[in-house]
């Protein structure tokens, strides 16, 4: 099993915008010893952080997202296009 560098988590976060890859997906294609968690924190690190919307699940930038208190979470503007007027 592989450790999450800084290059491995480029490539990672690169993979993951515009998907909607599971954390679990991509564990398991890179073969890493993580946790869903620890990975999902990492990901918001660096130039390339992706940050999942709350509504569908699909990985964005998180200046793409809009955090929504009722959600408590970053959404889309296709969900929820009233939080970005």
């Amino acid at each position: 099993m592989k450790t999450l560098d800084d290059t491995l988590l480029m490539e990672i976060q690169a993979d993951l915008e515009g998907t909607m890859t599971s954390l679990a997906a991509i564990i398991e294609k890179y073969d890493l010893d993580i946790s869903d968690e620890d990975i999902e924190d990492r990901l918001l690190d660096g130039n390339a952080a992706v940050e999942r919307s709350v509504c569908c699940e699909w990985w964005f930038s998180p200046s793409d997202l809009e955090f929504d208190e009722e959600k408590n979470g970053g959404v889309c503007q296709q969900c929820e296009p009233d939080a970005f007027d």
